[in-house]
């Protein structure tokens, strides 16, 4: 169950995850905030462990029509004694999605749930804390899914490091659930040398050490570098290196994922460069310094041709996603791969 912030961005994030982690999965199904994957049951952990763009993730057992008898039927022809093998407590709980299927109360589906799943057996007893086993009921459009709830996202967990809550705050910084999306899309695994080549006062570099990367910043501006070193400094992570130097110029070789947001609006300097010329030459210098098959994820506006100047630097499209931010700007997320 995606967290819904975006229409393409949590879903795309999920397959990045998975894909950058050796699994082989096919997707089935998309709605508003529920996606629908074939693929092992253990490839929810690394979901759970990097994504912030979902609130639960489980097992589907199926779904049906969302009507009372048809979910009874349902739930009663479902394996739910194998299914509670080893388990000693249950609970039940529900969701419903864009206010699909108001007529049935959630109370009313968790009891009736509840109710039949402890007479198919009968052995186990509900607890509404910490129960062995969480039956998860989906009402969405017309439909009604079950599931079993194998991760949940902790509550709080993003708060702490909200652009503001940091000793060094910029208004550009991008927020942690995009920032870490960034890192993911940018196929980002824990112990992959990672570099924010414009990473001002860290945003994107801390959301990439808090799932394990070996991170570098670069920033033209040393104010800004200083500021990330503080940020990192303060959630307890370490870095490679921070570096003031010119994003046009990456030092070395062999990076293994890249995900920036080059400045632009009035919050950020260009250091006298037009944002439509920083990008162009970032992506130029960047292929080199990119592992071959590695994959870049840039933010920009509308008005840079991202796509144009990646192809003329050698760089295959992935994914291309648009968020609009407020009237007059409208951001894309580029995923590129080096080829």
């Amino acid at each position: 169950m995606l967290s819904g912030e975006h229409a393409s961005l949590p879903a795309a994030e999920v397959g990045a995850i998975l894909e950058s982690s050796g699994v082989e999965f096919r997707a089935l199904a998309q709605s508003y905030r529920l996606l629908t994957l074939d693929a092992p049951f253990a490839a929810l952990k690394s979901v759970s462990e990097r994504s912030l763009m979902y609130d639960w993730c489980g097992l589907s057992l199926g779904e049906c029509d969302a009507a009372e008898q048809q979910i009874e039927f349902f739930v009663r022809n479902q394996p739910i004694e194998q299914l509670m093998s080893g388990a000693e407590s249950f609970a039940v709980r529900s969701v419903r999605l864009g206010g699909a299927n108001k007529s049935i109360r959630r109370v009313d589906l968790e009891s009736k749930v509840g109710s039949v799943v402890k007479a198919m057996v009968p052995r186990m007893h509900v607890r509404l804390q910490n129960p062995d086993l969480i039956l998860a009921c989906v009402l969405y459009e017309n439909r009604f899914l079950l599931g079993v709830s194998g991760y949940s996202k902790p509550s709080g967990l993003i708060a702490p490091r909200r652009p503001r809550k940091r000793p060094v705050f910029h208004p550009s910084t991008m927020p942690p659930k995009i920032a870490r999306c960034m890192v993911n899309l940018a196929r980002a695994v824990p112990g992959a040398t990672f570099a924010d080549p414009f990473s001002g006062v860290g945003g994107i570099v801390i959301e990439a050490a808090v799932i394990g990367c070996r991170v570098l910043g670069l920033d033209a501006n040393l104010r800004m570098v200083r500021g990330a070193r503080r940020n990192m400094k303060y959630f307890g992570l370490a870095a490679e290196g921070f570096l003031n130097a010119d994003a046009r110029f990456l030092p070395g070789q062999g990076l293994e994922a890249i995900a920036t947001d080059p400045p632009y609006g009035r919050g950020s300097s260009t250091m006298g460069s037009k944002v439509t010329a920083l990008v162009k030459e970032f992506l130029e210098g960047a292929k080199s310094s990119l592992k071959k098959d590695a994959h870049l994820c840039i933010s920009a506006p509308m008005e840079v041709d991202v796509e144009g100047y990646a192809q003329q630097a050698g760089f295959a499209l992935r994914e291309k996603h648009l968020a609009k931010v407020h009237r007059s700007l409208t951001r894309q997320f580029v995923v590129l791969q080096n080829s």
